[in-house]
């Protein structure tokens, strides 16, 4: 901390003389904000003066989050002929609740395999970046235990 161990409880000359944006306290006093901080983020690195945007009590950071902007919405993927037909004839069908279970799980499947022939295809080929590797097999992954989670499904 940035305080002598001799200050008294009350004592002002230690204190900064404008808020910093201290707003944990132990003890009753206020803790230093750059303790525990890597030297690179500490105060004296900004090139922004020191506790511009930064809140001063619990109040100011509550209402610093209600004012925060609106997040654009993602884009929707827009959906091919092709999907549009299956799923316009799935609408059709009327199937029960045990057929769609068969569909979905025949989906998941066959995007299972897909996945599994990719990561077996990246794995046999010696320039297959790590890393593309890595996010096939962990989305064929997901696949196998959203299939598992589908097939534990009971609907009878």
């Amino acid at each position: 901390m940035s305080e002598s161990s001799d200050a008294r409880p009350g004592s002002q000359a230690n204190e900064p003389s404008q808020p910093r944006g201290r707003y944990r306290f132990q003890a009753g006093r206020p803790l230093d904000p750059d303790a525990g901080v890597h030297p690179e983020m500490a105060a004296g690195q900004d090139a922004a003066p020191f506790g511009v945007g930064i809140p001063n009590s619990p109040q100011e950071l509550m209402a610093m989050q209600e004012n925060k902007p609106e997040r654009p919405e993602k884009p929707e993927r827009q959906q091919s002929a092709k999907v549009q037909e299956v799923l316009d004839l799935i609408d059709k069908l009327n199937t029960s609740a045990g057929e769609a279970q068969q569909i979905a799980l025949s989906l998941v499947r066959h995007l299972e395999n897909f996945h599994d022939e990719v990561v077996q295809e990246m794995k046999d080929d010696p320039e297959a970046k790590h890393s593309q590797l890595i996010s096939w097999s962990i989305d064929a992954d997901r696949l196998y235990r959203a299939r598992m989670l589908l097939e534990s499904v009971d609907l009878e």
